[in-house]
């Protein structure tokens, strides 16, 4: 997992400072990230983007942050790029977050000379802070760069540090702050390379595998279908399906249908975390059971797979019914989905690339419980033949 290079690659980096310099690197460094972490008791909560103005070492680009068109590896819509020189080390620098906030810091050294991850550990031990290892390369894996610590200092409140020390199999040197509570997770296939296993006599151990993302959603709309003979569910039926956090119930009623629902006027919100893919969810119906379930994928990313072909291969009819209308970056489309003792489901798959190739993509989907069709929306047509007419 290389947040620090596949966000900082994002934005690339020029130009450095060349202030004067009194502390060696290491403490530079320590006093950096000190004045970033957040207060102790400041739980939920983050500091605005005017705030990094207090960081003296780095010189920001002027506010407002940049507003991104496609999300950050790390989910960020929104950075403000800086440039600091570390005790004579110069170091890129990217802060990303949301629109009112900063949520994580990267660092990287654009120069020859490393200040070295082994000092600066040394060094924040020494100025009080506390550094437990939480994630590590598995035992004899080659070409895994990073470390994860839990970082806690007197007075502030915990983050997690990185540092990487490989970037495309060669030598480099970067750090990533993440103000928040927890470690992003693993994408499936970055699980064969680390581990949360850094202590005791498990140390270094692979972590379980897990399915790649496309066979994590068919998973989760097999799930979430009703048996056969039923076309919706009770709403506490979805807080059984593995996976899946939603808000508590009961679900929120609002006076106008909720999506394009014609008689869905309640809902509950949740998300699911299928390592590394974060997707948002709603589920809408009427007082008594959820109808239809929508989910949204968090930002752009590639290597999204095919749900659909997953639930083909494990049996189950997948028929095109209806196409949208196909846009320079989006399209959409209906199928229905039948078999192993499942009542027939409606599901729209919609995906939004950011680019015409779309080697990276968004991708929205609607399951529809009740196995029916809604009303044709402008610029839809139906399929013919298991195919679009004319498209």
């Amino acid at each position: 997992m290389r947040f620090v290079s596949r966000v900082l690659g994002a934005l690339a980096l020029s130009g450095v400072l060349t202030t004067a310099h009194a502390q060696p690197p290491a403490e530079q460094f320590t006093d950096i990230l000190s004045s970033l972490m957040m207060p102790a008791g400041s739980e939920g909560s983050y500091d605005d983007w005017s705030s990094l103005e207090a960081v003296k070492q780095v010189r920001w680009q002027p506010l407002p942050p940049n507003m991104l068109d496609n999300a950050l590896p790390d989910g960020s819509y929104f950075s403000r790029k800086g440039l600091a020189n570390v005790g004579g080390v110069p170091f890129g620098v990217v802060a990303t977050g949301a629109r009112t906030m900063v949520v994580n810091v990267y660092f990287r050294n654009v120069s020859a000379t490393p200040m070295g991850a082994d000092l600066l550990l040394d060094t924040l031990r020494r100025g009080g802070f506390s550094l437990e290892m939480a994630r590590c390369p598995v035992k004899g894996t080659v070409g895994a760069g990073d470390t994860w610590w839990r970082l806690e200092a007197p007075g502030k409140r915990p983050a997690w540090l990185s540092a990487q020390t490989l970037c495309n199999g060669r030598k480099c040197e970067g750090y990533a702050l993440l103000l928040g509570d927890a470690l992003p997770t693993l994408p499936p296939q970055q699980r064969n390379l680390y581990t949360d296993q850094c202590s005791g006599t498990a140390a270094g151990a692979p972590m379980a595998p897990v399915a790649a993302w496309d066979a994590q959603l068919a998973a989760l709309f097999v799930q979430l279908m009703p048996p056969q003979g039923a076309a919706s569910v009770p709403w506490t039926a979805i807080d059984a399906v593995s996976g899946l956090t939603w808000a508590p119930m009961p679900p929120h009623e609002v006076p106008n249908p909720v999506w394009s629902d014609t008689e869905n006027h309640f809902y509950r919100g949740g998300q699911t975390d299928l390592g590394g893919r974060v997707m948002y969810l709603t589920a809408t119906g009427t007082r008594d059971s959820v109808r239809t379930i929508h989910l949204e994928d968090q930002s752009t990313l590639a290597n999204r797979g095919d749900p659909l072909a997953v639930l083909r291969a494990q049996g189950y009819k997948v028929e095109l019914l209806r196409c949208g209308k196909v846009y320079l970056l989006s399209s959409g489309k209906w199928y229905r989905v039948t078999g192993r003792d499942k009542h027939p489901a409606m599901l729209k798959r919609e995906v939004r690339c950011d680019t015409v190739a779309c080697p990276k993509g968004q991708e929205t989907y609607a399951l529809a419980l009740d196995g029916k069709l809604p009303r044709l929306q402008a610029g839809e047509v139906d399929a013919v033949g298991g195919s679009c007419p004319g498209r």
